[in-house]
């Protein structure tokens, strides 16, 4: 199932395919509600035998993209990334929409900065040249699973996706109500999220997202499931970090600590009247982040799908 989420296009802002595709599944699972909003997020709710609180979960869909902003010439059109796609991450890079596809080039490779989209075109090689204003593309479908890894387009975040849709079947009795949500536009202004626990208003949120390894981060490759202290814009409640050490300590679950300067998750929104819920992220670590071949380590989504497992027994 995992290969299946990630080759699909969901562009932030455009995430229906890959919503509706998990609807169909979640509607053959016990659940107690099943919906999609106004804003395309899918919320599942499991009600708890006590009522006693309401916990949302949270993992985006959506993936970064490109978008077609004008026509330049016949089979090249000026694009722009929707999310944060370093040029040099997208050039030379095969990408699709729901019916066209191509490669992004550039007019000056040597002179290549990161955000310098002047630089670079979408050359269609369909052999059509109807491709509308505003059409998205991602990256090429990719999926591919070795011994140890998980590499591919859309890792970010199809596989906390993956990882939510496993939950909700395991059927894990809980004393709280838990919302599972698939949200939309995180990669965009995390939209998604603020409606969620704006209409929520949950006690606690809990954001599983992967997270950046590299030199302004703690966590490393197949060392476990992160747990987020902060990153450059949000952290989560020091009670949540020491319950779900707890957690993780008294079941050998692995598990590493992250402090990180670079990014952000849907863990720094909190509704626009902010009830004072807590908040706790939960990293799944990933090297090539927004990038065609992201690359997830098979322990550490393991560890991070045990850990949240544990959690759920002790809402």
């Amino acid at each position: 199932m995992l290969d299946k989420l990630c080759n699909l296009i969901g562009v932030s802002g455009y995430e229906s395919e890959v919503n509706q595709y998990l609807y169909k599944k979640l509607e053959q699972e016990r659940v107690d509600e099943l919906s999609i909003d106004s804003v395309g997020n899918l919320i599942c709710l499991k009600r708890g035998k006590e009522n006693r609180k309401k916990v949302v979960i949270v993992a985006h869909v959506d993936e970064v993209g490109f978008q077609v902003i004008k026509r330049l010439e016949k089979e090249k059109y000026l694009i722009k990334s929707l999310g944060n796609i370093k040029t040099w991450n997208a050039y030379q890079q095969r990408v699709e929409s729901l019916k066209s596809y191509g490669v992004i080039r550039a007019y000056e490779e040597e002179k290549l900065k990161a955000y310098n989209y002047n630089n670079l075109y979408l050359e269609v090689l369909n052999g059509e040249d109807n491709i509308k204003i505003g059409e998205v593309f991602s990256f090429k479908k990719s999926f591919y699973e070795s011994e140890n890894y998980y590499v591919g387009k859309a890792l970010d975040n199809r596989i906390s996706c993956f990882c939510l849709y496993q939950l909700i079947k395991l059927d894990i009795p809980t004393k709280s109500d838990i919302y599972y949500c698939f949200t939309v536009q995180e990669e965009i202004g995390m939209r998604g999220s603020r409606v969620i626990k704006s209409n929520i208003q949950p006690d606690l949120s809990i954001t599983i997202d992967v997270s950046a390894v590299g030199e302004m981060n703690s966590i490393k490759m197949s060392l476990g499931a992160g747990l987020k202290i902060s990153d450059s814009m949000s952290i989560s409640h020091p009670k949540c970090i020491e319950w779900a050490q707890h957690i993780a300590m008294d079941n050998s679950i692995q598990y590493q600590l992250e402090v990180s300067d670079c990014g952000t998750s849907e863990l720094i929104i909190s509704n626009e009247l902010d009830n004072g819920g807590y908040e706790l992220g939960i990293s799944i670590p990933c090297r090539g982040i927004h990038s065609a071949n992201s690359v997830v380590n098979k322990s550490d989504l393991e560890n991070t799908q045990k850990l949240m497992e544990f959690l759920l027994m002790n809402l």
